[in-house]
């Protein structure tokens, strides 16, 4: 370790955010990149401090995974428009027919405002998990438990694919967070 480093990866003695005491901001301290050898000294540092290691790409990555979920605000606004049409069908469903429009509204709410959380970044760890939970929910329901279950298709495809594509869209960012470009990023102080 070298000798311009605090024996403590946080700076204070309890982790407080006033920094590693050089003047370094927030957020150049939880995220380095990993082709920067400048912000990388010594590899001891990068092992015990609060480092965030990976490329430029990642960001973006992350930011156009969070914009794939868009794709499923049109199907929310489908059913937010012919509410009653939606209400109907959940009805006749088997969990749907215990509150068949509270169920309609919260799945109608999640498809469009979960989404929209996740394009923004804000909350974007929760809003996923339940994007997830959602769209898994609907797959068991809809497809899973029907008598005339088929893992695949007519045309090959799996049965349910879409809400399964969703749920896979939705999971990494449970475990990843949103990014630096994100609102999450401005709301955290750049902590991941």
């Amino acid at each position: 370790m070298s000798a311009d480093r605090p024996a403590q990866p946080y700076g204070g003695a309890g982790g407080h955010e006033e920094g590693r005491g050089d003047g370094e901001d927030v957020d150049a301290r939880y995220h380095r990149e990993v082709d920067d050898p400048a912000t990388w000294d010594d590899d001891a540092y990068a092992l015990i401090g609060p480092v965030e290691a990976h490329g430029r790409g990642v960001d973006l990555g992350l930011l156009l995974v969070r914009g794939g979920s868009l794709a499923l605000v049109p199907h929310g606004l489908h059913k937010a428009f012919d509410m009653p049409a939606f209400t109907q069908a959940v009805a006749g469903s088997f969990v749907g027919a215990q509150a068949p429009e509270v169920i309609a509204w919260v799945v109608m709410l999640g498809q469009v405002g979960l989404p929209l959380l996740l394009a923004i970044g804000l909350f974007t760890r929760p809003a996923a998990f339940l994007l997830a939970a959602m769209m898994s929910a609907i797959w068991a329901l809809m497809f899973a438990v029907r008598l005339d279950y088929t893992v695949l298709g007519p045309q090959g495809e799996l049965t349910g694919e879409n809400a399964l594509l969703y749920v896979a869209l939705a999971l990494p960012l449970v475990f990843t967070g949103a990014g630096r470009w994100s609102l999450d990023s401005l709301r955290t102080a750049g902590r991941p």
